[in-house]
């Protein structure tokens, strides 16, 4: 329910699944207290979510509940060689099915990006997300009127390179709740070793299907906020100049679309009051759609992040922490994580 991804796969039964990818670039990087971590940033969201009532081109605000879930972010640089770097992305999601009617949606993603020269070289990513979407008030209600324990999960391990992009899936029946992406990932590894996947996909990078930077979802967010951050202190209008930005998910090509940059003068003043800006004048409100390869849109989401743009000393900079970001899986509900305590 709070990660905007799409899970679109070919079915396949080739071979046993090997180890994960990010396993293999970056042993132990997301290991609680990892080795050679040369900086590390986190941020936690308190998710709230409100249902409304679509009603001809407004949608009416109907009910609102406070702490239906949470989500994390961490970002973690490594000390290796001196012509190669590695950054560490971790997205994780929960619902409380206490405060959320029941509803139990879970999951993360773990991407592992190679830097050489301030570049992303490659991008190796695994996750564990919940399968069901509930984009309608009707699928919603069927999904709370089911009973099941187990509920379906997607298993993605990802392969991004420069010239090409693999991926597998393992789809999962899973029972349980788990309160952070490593309980998660503990019950999950086990049930990836001698399976055969579900499904496997590989993209070339060229034509109509090329992606350029081999990023992936997190990467090329990141990626995408601090072009936004660079065209706005260059006076420029992002969505003339930064407008799209591509990455690949589960072997299909994306992009991230950028619609709106503007100020918010309610929202700068209620973060300020709250101690979590350094620089009121630099916060924005960022407005993004998710479209496929067919320009399709599959999900929209704002951000509010204060824009530091990057300089000519620094190749590779910190991640943008967004302050706040509200996510609608479906015309019925809005979803709003706005950061907490640590």
């Amino acid at each position: 329910m709070l990660l905007p991804l799409v899970v679109v796969t070919t079915s396949t039964q080739e071979s046993t699944l090997a180890t994960p990818w990010v396993e293999i670039a970056a042993p132990g990087a997301f290991d609680e207290s990892p080795r050679d971590v040369s900086e590390q940033w986190d941020v936690t969201y308190q998710v709230d979510a409100t249902i409304r009532l679509p009603l001809l081109i407004v949608r009416i605000p109907i009910v609102s509940r406070e702490r239906v879930g949470v989500t994390s972010f961490t970002a973690r640089d490594f000390r290796t060689d001196r012509r190669t770097g590695l950054r560490a992305y971790e997205f994780y999601a929960a619902s409380f099915p206490e405060r959320a009617r029941g509803l139990n949606r879970l999951g993360f993603l773990r991407e592992a990006l190679t830097v050489t020269g301030g570049q992303v070289t490659e991008t190796a990513q695994f996750g564990v997300i919940s399968s069901e979407r509930e984009d309608t008030m009707a699928k919603a209600d069927e999904v709370l009127d089911n009973d099941a324990e187990l509920l379906p999960y997607s298993v993605i391990d990802s392969l991004i390179r420069r010239g090409a992009a693999d991926s597998r899936v393992l789809r999962l029946m899973l029972a349980g709740s788990w309160n952070s992406a490593t309980s998660l990932h503990y019950d999950v590894r086990p049930l990836w070793d001698g399976e055969e996947p579900t499904e496997t996909r590989h993209l070339r990078n060229r034509g109509d299907e090329r992606y350029g930077a081999p990023l992936a979802f997190l990467g090329a967010l990141q990626r995408s906020l601090q072009e936004v951050a660079d065209a706005v202190a260059a006076g420029e209008d992002p969505r003339r100049t930064r407008r799209y930005q591509p990455y690949v998910h589960n072997g299909r090509l994306f992009r991230f679309e950028v619609r709106k940059v503007e100020r918010d003068g309610d929202r700068t003043a209620e973060y300020a009051a709250a101690g979590w800006l350094d620089d009121p004048t630099t916060l924005r409100r960022i407005e993004y759609r998710l479209r496929d390869a067919r320009d399709k849109e599959i999900d929209r989401f704002k951000l509010w992040v204060e824009l530091r743009p990057s300089s000519p000393s620094n190749p590779f900079p910190p991640p943008h922490l967004p302050v706040a970001y509200e996510y609608e899986p479906g015309a019925y509900l809005r979803l709003r994580a706005v950061r907490i305590p640590e």
